[in-house]
């Protein structure tokens, strides 16, 4: 049985595999490294050799990847961050280069391909694949990477979220050991809080669960784009006067200073902009700190923190419970962010040995011999239009946390909204709270940003590819038509193991069952 691991990830890609020792049975995860491709990071525990995750389209149906990309004219045939856009609920439009169209899922496909076209070029036949994704993946993003593998005709996928795969990275396989793992990447930033335990008494297998989990959409791309702003402002020039092609290179010696800031204090570096005038750039490590406190990163990291130890102190889990705090991904490697996570935990609690690989060679431990109970990653509501406000407004069916598989348990009982309505549809969204803080600058060009606000983003699950086959059954058909006023139908929803929602729908008027135990969509 050979288990690949892929941790696809916004800056930076890990694919990985078990390896025997040598006169042993014993196997260890082994972190791929292609040659022409990957690149090598230094981490406290050593070498780690990832993928840029970079698509460079060199002609028509030719391209570059990894290293090779990088080492490329910064233009609209570099694209970089293609991860994140597919998680967004916005995406980047489509670039036409060489009459051919190219979106983000487009070049994750292409990207991944490749990679997976390396694999059999070594002779590694996988029998199972694990792919990782955010905390707060939508269901959209883990459509994507199911039909990928449907395109590989691969039908052994399994998914794991990246906190839960670092925990068990970091070799927490100890029953009941509880630690909290903040994996802070390129695009997003994870939190989850795992306890481990034996599944039987009787067994040496190890069961992670998910207590808690939070997330923000925030990531190590955007202080390579704070940082750049800071530098232009700094040398008086606008975002809009230089070309794309200078921006890139910018956000590139941003990105390069903010990797070494995390070895030294203060950084150098040398910008050419369109009419190759030389700029020296400098940055140290309090300047970076204030650069991220004004854009309100500080405050979302402390928001997502909190979140995770109120959720865990409902269940009946203290702070002073937490016995390691395992940190993963490029970001958790600024001083600024360190310091404040050691301000919470201590710093004899708080782990950074390996940020890289942690989350690859945990979903291969998954892959072996551990189980994951988990909860929901968002919650779930049912949108409601109110027409004497003329607005929707959205009631809450399952929360966030909420372990599966459960029944709601009471049912929920619906009017229709106009007279003579033949029809209710049950618009079920996943719901998600988005942090957003508007940054401003004065005449002096010092920033100002105004308070971190939270605001719920409502997604459809009839409106995603994966339940576009379940949308005829959330539609509850009346006969005869509605009334104002008036209780019409009866819903109850129940979750089953495979994260399945299920719904059944009852005519108060007729007493008819009009919906029994249907699939409304999958859950994550």
């Amino acid at each position: 049985m050979t288990v690949v691991a892929i941790d696809f990830g916004t800056s930076n890609t890990a694919i990985a595999i078990f390896e025997p020792e040598s006169d042993s049975d014993i196997a260890n995860p082994k972190t791929l490294h292609f040659a022409d491709i990957s690149h090598c990071f230094e981490t406290p525990e050593g070498e780690a050799w990832l993928i840029p995750s970079l698509v460079y389209v060199s002609g028509k149906h030719k391209f570059l990847f990894g290293t090779e990309a990088r080492s490329q004219d910064r233009s609209k045939r570099l694209f970089q961050g293609f991860k994140r856009d597919i998680v967004a609920s916005f995406r980047s439009p489509a670039h036409e280069i060489d009459g051919e169209l190219y979106d983000a899922e487009a070049i994750a496909d292409i990207f991944l391909s490749e990679l997976w076209r390396r694999l059999t070029l070594q002779g590694i036949q996988p029998t199972q694949l694990i792919f990782t994704v955010p905390v707060g993946a939508f269901e959209a993003y883990l459509t994507w990477f199911r039909k990928f593998a449907e395109k590989l005709k691969f039908p052994n996928l399994q998914i794991i979220d990246e906190s839960t795969a670092a925990a068990l990275g970091y070799a927490i396989t100890r029953p009941n050991a509880l630690v909290l793992v903040i994996d802070f990447g390129g695009g997003t930033l994870d939190l989850s809080l795992v306890r481990t335990a034996p599944i039987s008494p009787d067994t040496q297998f190890i069961k992670a669960e998910a207590i808690a989990k939070s997330d923000a959409y925030i990531g190590g791309i955007d202080i390579d784009r704070w940082i750049a702003e800071h530098f232009l402002r700094q040398i008086g020039i606008a975002r809009s006067q230089i070309s794309e092609a200078s921006w890139l290179s910018i956000l590139t010696i941003a990105e390069q200073i903010k990797i070494k800031l995390s070895l030294v204090r203060e950084v150098q570096a040398s910008w050419l902009d369109d009419r190759l005038i030389s700029y020296e750039l400098k940055l140290n490590q309090s300047e970076l700190a204030e650069i991220l406190d004004q854009n309100q990163l500080i405050e979302q990291l402390r928001e997502a923190i909190d979140e995770v130890l109120t959720i865990a102190l409902n269940k009946g889990t203290s702070k002073a419970a937490i016995e390691q705090v395992l940190l993963v991904g490029g970001s958790c490697q600024i001083v600024a962010i360190q310091q404040l996570i050691i301000s919470y935990f201590g710093k004899t609690k708080v782990k950074f040995g390996k940020p890289f690989e942690a989350v690859v060679h945990g979903a291969l431990v998954l892959g072996q011999s551990i189980e994951i109970d988990d909860h929901l990653r968002h919650s779930y509501a049912i949108r409601l239009w109110e027409p004497y406000l003329h607005q929707y407004s959205f009631y809450t069916l399952f929360e966030k946390g909420t372990k599966y598989p459960c029944q709601r348990p009471d049912p929920l009982i619906l009017q229709v909204a106009i007279a003579g309505q033949t029809e209710i549809w049950l618009d079920i969204g996943e719901v998600a709270d988005i942090s957003q803080a508007e940054v401003t600058y004065d005449n002096t060009g010092r920033m100002t940003s105004s308070q971190l606000l939270k605001q719920s983003d409502f997604r459809s699950l009839t409106s995603t590819k994966s339940n576009s086959d379940m949308s005829q059954v959330c539609i509850a058909r009346l006969d005869p038509v509605g009334e104002l006023g008036s209780d019409r139908i009866s819903v109850t929803f129940a979750i089953d193991d495979r994260r399945v929602l299920i719904a059944t729908v009852s005519d108060l008027l007729t007493e008819k069952v009009l919906i029994d135990r249907q699939a409304i969509g999958k859950l994550e």
